[in-house]
């Protein structure tokens, strides 16, 4: 399905604009036009050099954001594991306090999966970075453990420390999931792909298939390279996005080990 979604607009405008070639190519002609050839070679060379250098910036600004939003989300998950793992160290007396904090971190990760993964993937409204109230709540749970000697000092120490690291993490996640590509180099980007299709259209080529060969991979690449900025600039949907599945196996995890308790 993946598949058929990547191909089928890429062949939709590659057909597209081949059969617009094929019928402006008889009305585009004029005298000189093959002549024209070294006019037309200067400015793809010049056109062509600043068109790859906006699209590599473009590509690289997007692809350098969707690897730091994942890796901040696989971070944020490992600091969540991490302050489950610190209860193991608690007394047995504890146990209550222990599985209230455990049930908190299953609120927040289950809150994470279902609230906030919705709110970051609408692109109309961004998410509010303001602490939550299911973070509150594993706060909340964490004034609950008793500090009765120093064994029980140092993971209380060491759980407040995780839960400040949760909510750096979080705030950070929020930011980048927030950030998009200003309006203006979609412009500009959209603006020099018609011009660079477009004048090829325009050139001078004997050969008909030779002609349509050159538009229609071009325009198909043009297409993909937009396809990728767009789907990478918006990594929580499209072709391309973040891996949703270890955030789920988490919260079936804390699921499980809650029914067990």
């Amino acid at each position: 399905m993946k598949i058929f979604k990547i191909v089928f607009p890429l062949v939709v405008s590659g057909a597209s604009v081949g059969c617009v070639a094929l019928l402006l190519r008889n009305h585009i002609q004029y005298r000189g036009i093959v002549e024209d050839l070294s006019s037309w070679g200067s400015f793809f060379t010049v056109f062509g050099v600043v068109y790859a250098i906006v699209a590599g910036f473009l590509l690289l600004t997007v692809l350098s954001r969707y690897s730091a939003l994942n890796q901040t989300i696989e971070d944020e998950l490992n600091v969540v594991e991490s302050t489950r793992d610190f209860l193991v160290y608690l007394d047995d007396e504890q146990q209550s306090a222990r599985t209230a904090m455990k049930q908190a971190l299953a609120d927040y990760t289950r809150s994470l999966s279902t609230k906030e993964w919705g709110e970051m993937s609408d692109p109309r409204t961004p998410m509010n970075s303001d602490t939550s109230e299911e973070l509150y709540e594993v706060m909340r749970r964490g004034k609950g453990i008793q500090v009765r000697k120093e064994a029980d000092s140092v993971v209380f120490s060491a759980l407040v420390e995780n839960i400040s690291e949760i909510t750096k993490i979080r705030t950070r996640r929020i930011a980048l999931a927030n950030e998009r590509l200003p309006p203006r180099l979609r412009v500009l980007i959209l603006f020099m792909s018609i011009a660079l299709v477009s004048g090829f259209v325009l050139l001078g080529v004997r050969g008909v298939f030779t002609h349509v060969f050159m538009i229609v991979a071009l325009t198909i690449s043009i297409h993909l390279l937009y396809l990728i900025i767009g789907d990478l600039d918006h990594p929580f949907y499209g072709i391309w996005n973040i891996n949703r599945a270890p955030l789920e196996e988490l919260v079936k995890r804390f699921e499980e080990e809650l029914n067990s308790t």
